[in-house]
């Protein structure tokens, strides 16, 4: 348990370290993102989550238990995490971002977090459509359409 507190001081170190320098870049130029607006947004983001983590690690619990077995599982489960991301990256030029995003976001709900088949496909549509939205219309950016070109 001590590891994990070290481990996430120094994520919540280095995320402090990396949203002061980003925002040192600058956050916005008028009315667009600069150049140090995802880099901060990305170090809020971990530095959220070491924080969770922390908190979580210091609190006093029951006995632990590390079992080979639920080592295994979370082995497994990187290894599908990191398939996941590799599928995404081979396939977003062919499937297009909408899609590909709609299936890695239902293949992560439904194989790594065991959500059910409703849930995995509600929340991947949702996040597929949200991030279009924001991307592609709000900020103009040009993403691979693939597939769905005809469509958009």
């Amino acid at each position: 348990m001590m590891k994990e507190i070290i481990i996430s001081g120094f994520w919540l170190m280095l995320s402090l370290y990396l949203s002061i320098e980003s925002y040192r870049l600058g956050l916005s130029t008028g009315n667009r993102p600069g150049p140090g607006f995802f880099p901060f947004g990305a170090a809020v983001t971990i530095g959220a989550i070491a924080g969770f983590r922390l908190l979580k690690n210091a609190r006093p619990t029951s006995a632990v238990s590390s079992s080979e077995s639920a080592m295994a599982g979370d082995v497994k489960l990187v290894i599908y995490v990191i398939a996941g991301m590799l599928a995404y990256v081979f396939l977003l030029d062919v499937l297009g971002f909408f899609l590909c995003t709609f299936l890695l976001v239902a293949f992560y709900s439904k194989v790594v977090a065991a959500r059910s088949w409703l849930t995995s496909v509600s929340f991947a549509a949702a996040v597929a459509l949200v991030s279009h939205l924001f991307f592609d219309v709000l900020l103009n950016a040009q993403l691979p359409r693939g597939l769905l070109d005809w469509l958009m």
